[in-house]
């Protein structure tokens, strides 16, 4: 007998046919066999530590990644699916598949850069992005970290803060200024000399280590800048972002769907032993309300991530406006299914209370929603 497979049984599999046609039988068996192998390494993943386990699921399922053959619109949904599996078991499980901050190395680095990031990135290594300063927010234009040229490469000087991944990141794609002004995107190994890190605690999404990154003089080769044609670090990173925050709303839907899994199984154990007599149509009503409005939120999450990967002009109002939409969501989602199981739900170690707090931690990561929704709003003012 197979190993069952939740989330996607659930969530996933109703929706394959009639509003997914383009995910394959073939496809949609990929995804099976990725949540049951992330069963297995979750199970068999060792409990030194958080970081520790979360890096050995990642190794193991990091060369499980969804194929990158055929259509990239197709691998795109695939992955954002993937990343709902994922988060279906736990947020922090966000950076299990695919290159995730790496894909910038993979699309904009020199051949040798990407040639050997694609084997470590499928030995399961890490990639932070390092692009926030203590301004706030990922204000590109605003950054004070530069990028000086000397007789060997470049030099790196600044600070960046709310750094994730911060001890486990093989590297980082640090966002700085040259001389001319103009922002580029270097590829920093975490161990180089010069490079420091100083964690800090988080209230959420404390999986990963998260914190400051400093950089002292720290010396690069001209490889380590990533390149786009016409443009510059900061096209790289609205290109990347147009590909991740979709991915990021599908996995804070998924970790929203993994609560309402749980909630719904809790009541009606409680109601089949007879612990409860009925639920309240209140109950009935959350569960109901709360349940389209996740499946909905993945749809356009999914729909965001087509449109990267197709290349369309409506792509990064759609992933903005997404990645709002689908964190919000599933905030929401959660808040009001929590109370559903009483107290147990506010334990320290309820995964209950764990995705509650993870996703109040997505709420600020990628900048606080009103400003990426009044980017949406200026860019929607400004169409012809």
């Amino acid at each position: 007998m197979s190993r069952q497979t939740p989330a996607l049984d659930r969530w996933i599999e109703p929706l394959h046919s009639a509003a997914w046609p383009f995910l394959s039988k073939s496809r949609t068996e990929e995804l099976r066999r990725l949540e049951a192998a992330l069963c297995v390494a979750l199970d068999t993943a060792g409990q030194e530590g958080p970081s520790e386990r979360l890096l050995a699921v990642r190794r193991a399922m990091a060369p499980l990644s969804p194929s990158p053959l055929g259509e990239r619109s197709v691998l795109a949904a695939t992955l954002a699916l993937a990343g709902f599996v994922c988060g279906w078991y736990d947020l922090d499980l966000r950076d299990t598949v695919g290159p995730g901050h790496g894909r910038m190395i993979l699309r904009h680095g020199s051949p040798a850069l990407r040639e050997s990031w694609a084997r470590r990135l499928t030995a399961g290594a890490l990639v932070g992005i390092a692009a926030t300063e203590r301004h706030g927010g990922s204000r590109l234009t605003e950054i004070t970290a530069r990028l000086m040229p000397d007789a060997q490469g470049w030099r790196l000087t600044g600070e960046k803060c709310w750094v994730s991944r911060l001890n486990e990141a093989a590297a980082f794609v640090v966002f700085a200024k040259d001389p001319n002004g103009r922002i580029q995107a270097a590829v920093v190994p975490a161990d180089a000399p010069g490079v420091t890190r100083y964690p800090e605690t988080p209230s959420g999404l404390a999986g990963w280590a998260w914190g400051t990154l400093q950089l002292h003089d720290v010396h690069l080769s001209g490889g380590d800048v990533l390149v786009m044609p016409d443009g510059d670090g900061e096209r790289i990173f609205r290109e990347h972002f147009a590909a991740f925050r979709p991915q990021v709303a599908a996995i804070a839907l998924g970790a929203a769907a993994g609560v309402h899994t749980r909630v719904l199984s809790a009541l009606q154990a409680r109601t089949g032993i007879g612990l409860l007599p009925r639920l309240r149509d209140t109950a009935l009503v959350t569960l109901g309300r709360t349940q389209a409005d996740i499946q909905t939120a993945l749809l356009g999450a999914v729909t965001a991530a087509r449109l990267t990967a197709q290349g369309s002009p409506h792509a990064d109002v759609w992933a903005r406006a997404t990645k709002v939409h689908g964190v919000e969501t599933a905030y929401r989602a959660v808040q009001d299914l929590a109370p559903l199981i009483g107290a147990g739900g506010f334990r320290a170690d309820s995964p209950v209370g764990k995705a509650k707090a993870d996703l109040g931690g997505l709420l600020y990561a990628d900048g606080i929603h009103d400003a990426l929704l009044r980017s949406v709003g200026r860019t929607l003012m400004n169409a012809d």
